[in-house]
């Protein structure tokens, strides 16, 4: 009976060795991956914090700053057999990122190619290589205009205040978006018809000089209220505009149809009442369709938080069968843009140009 038990013992013991042995290796491959990691992870920070460093340097660069200082802000080193062409930018002006991608760019390219500039309007600087491609991610501490050079080896980019370049400033804001559909008539979503509108107020705005326009939104997202406001707001918009359509239901949905306009009726300067009678008046003489009057906007949120003269159109109701067909139709769209972007330049014109 002893026997048999001290047999039983040891091939306990025996398990237990093993799992021992099994966990202390995994826990040093474990901890050998960790300490890899770790290293990595630090190179990552040293090399973003280097950047950061150099570029703050200004005075220790001052010179060479200055060799450039009429070309951009920050300098960055072209690979030999890269063309303007080949150099991707991208913008995310909601979120203050601007990001500039360069092939053929391998990790010697870092060492030999140090990044000058300064960093008064950036709050952060990332740059790093993947799949033979450098990524520059730039994180600006405010809304500049963005513009690029390419002169012998370098690209040059330079970060504008949009009111110093612009005679006008303006925003330009998409209703709904993403999961947030608006109202619905069948198959059709209010979000599409606003985004469709603004996208060709867009063509228009594109072709004038003499404004800088920002969009909320170009594609089916979906910022916040919070976000689309302050966009305005830290740009410091001449006039802040938000396109979107109405429905009804129940009694009288199908026979109600026409425009009207929100505004932020507390402005004590009367400014956002100015900008949302000149739309109203505008899309209801372009359009042919009803004047259904001027509404208070204060409850809001985009409205009462606006620091610049709002307006926030309903052009027609999906509800209604013969706004709908209209709303769809791409001519009728272009007019509604036409009608938006004449409004925008008279109340330019009446408020700020006289």
């Amino acid at each position: 009976m002893e026997k048999r038990i001290m047999r039983i013992f040891s091939v306990i013991l025996g398990c237990v060795m093993v799992v021992c042995v099994g966990l202390l290796m995994g826990i040093s491959d474990i901890h050998y991956k960790s300490e890899v990691l770790a290293k990595d992870i630090q190179k990552s920070r040293e090399y973003r914090q280097s950047l950061k460093d150099r570029m703050r340097d200004e005075i220790a660069n001052a010179e060479e700053l200055a060799s450039f200082a009429d070309k951009g802000q920050i300098r960055i080193a072209i690979p030999k057999g890269v063309s303007e062409s080949d150099i991707k930018l991208n913008e995310d002006i909601m979120n203050r990122e601007y990001q500039v991608v360069i092939p053929n760019v391998n990790d010697e390219y870092f060492d030999n190619n140090p990044i000058m500039g300064s960093v008064s309007r950036i709050d952060d600087f990332f740059a790093y290589e993947d799949d033979s491609k450098g990524y520059f991610d730039i994180k600006l501490n405010g809304i500049y205009d963005c513009r690029h050079t390419v002169d012998g080896d370098y690209l040059y980019l330079d970060f504008e205040e949009p009111h110093k370049l612009y005679d006008s400033v303006v925003v330009i804001d998409a209703g709904h978006g993403g999961k947030d559909v608006g109202a619905i008539q069948g198959n059709y979503n209010e979000k599409d018809i606003d985004l469709d509108i603004v996208l060709k107020l867009k063509e228009l705005l594109d072709n004038d000089p003499s404004i800088k326009a920002y969009y909320t939104r170009l594609s089916d997202t979906n910022p916040t209220l919070e976000e689309r406001v302050r966009l305005s707001n830290e740009v410091g918009a001449d006039v802040f505009l938000s396109v979107h359509n109405n429905s009804l239901s129940g009694f009288g949905s199908a026979t109600t149809s026409g425009t009207q306009v929100l505004y932020y009726v507390s402005d004590g300067s009367g400014n956002s009442k100015t900008f949302a009678d000149i739309c109203l008046n505008n899309l209801c003489s372009y359009l042919g369709s009803d004047n259904r009057g001027l509404v208070n906007g204060d409850d809001i949120y985009i409205i009462h938080n606006s620091k610049s003269p709002v307006a926030l159109v309903e052009i027609g109701f999906l509800s209604n069968q013969s706004d709908l067909r209209k709303l769809l139709s791409e001519d009728y769209q272009k007019t509604c843009a036409k009608a938006l972007y004449d409004s925008i330049k008279e109340m330019i014109s009446k408020t700020y140009k006289e």
